[in-house]
């Protein structure tokens, strides 16, 4: 059993999070609709999510083979057979579909559009140069998208350009730390690597970030002014990710679930957010 819990990466649904981010700042996360759909909603993506994992993982078991971490995968270590993997896989996006489709159709065709950029990814995309950064980052925008859908909450194009950038700054810090932790095999692990250098990667980490605090300001600016005191925060948590990366734990799960000062800014900045839009 605890085999096929691991082959379903309980600690990426923390990336699943990003469903609650429109009612969170839109003031209705306690809502009584949102409060009943909260968990339907939130199964539905990660059931997704998990489904697009597995095949990734089937895909990639030889790559994964000669990742010091991912080896270590129950499909890479030949703990789960193919079969087996792929069987669950299909029984996860068929559950995910039938329940998105009963919250709303709309709700539906965001967790389908990442279903199938995620296989678009795996089968190809993963393998050009920037095209797997943003295929990365678009997974995070379509969670914020697919929440004000089954939430029924209007998205704020600022709040949506901040999560946009900041997904940037996720994906770029994970193929970045790829380079750290895999050094002279990092080609052989996944072949975009063959086109990006950690220079390059950097000014992509520089620009990303920057564009996403600036959009973050104007977003505290169109919603609640209050909302500027978070800024300092969240500077703060975008320089301890960045210093991550260059260290080999730019993975996102990894750098919030394992360093504590990233985690701390987190839960402070969710606090003080919580504190102005719900006082």
């Amino acid at each position: 059993m605890f085999k096929y819990l691991s082959l379903l990466r309980p600690r990426h649904w923390i990336k699943n999070l990003f469903l609650f981010a429109p009612p969170f700042f839109g003031g209705r996360i306690l809502d009584k609709e949102t409060l009943s759909l909260a968990i339907p909603a939130f199964i539905a993506f990660s059931f997704c999510a998990n489904a697009s994992y597995i095949i990734n993982d089937i895909k990639d078991a030889r790559n994964d083979s000669l990742h010091p971490r991912k080896k270590d995968r129950p499909i890479s270590s030949g703990i789960i057979s193919k079969k087996n993997a792929a069987m669950l896989s299909m029984f996860m996006a068929a559950s995910s579909f039938v329940i998105s489709y009963i919250i709303s159709p709309v709700f539906f065709y965001f967790v389908l559009s990442y279903f199938f950029i995620q296989l678009t990814y795996s089968a190809y995309l993963k393998n050009i140069a920037l095209a797997d950064i943003f295929c990365i980052a678009s997974g995070f925008v379509i969670r914020v998208l697919a929440g004000g859908a089954a939430f029924n909450v209007e998205v704020s194009l600022w709040l949506l350009v901040t999560m946009f950038m900041i997904s940037l700054v996720l994906a770029t810090g994970k193929r970045l730390s790829e380079f750290r932790l895999l050094t002279h095999n990092a080609s052989e692990h996944r072949k975009s690597l063959n086109h990006y250098s950690p220079s390059f990667l950097n000014e992509i980490l520089i620009i990303s970030s920057s564009a996403s605090l600036i959009s973050y300001a104007l977003y505290t600016v169109e919603q609640f002014h209050a909302l500027i005191y978070t800024i300092p925060i969240v500077t703060f948590g975008l320089f301890r990710y960045i210093m991550l990366s260059k260290h080999g734990m730019g993975d996102p799960t990894d750098a919030l679930t394992r360093d504590k000062w990233l985690a701390l800014t987190v839960v402070l900045w969710l606090l003080l957010i919580g504190l102005v839009r719900y006082h």
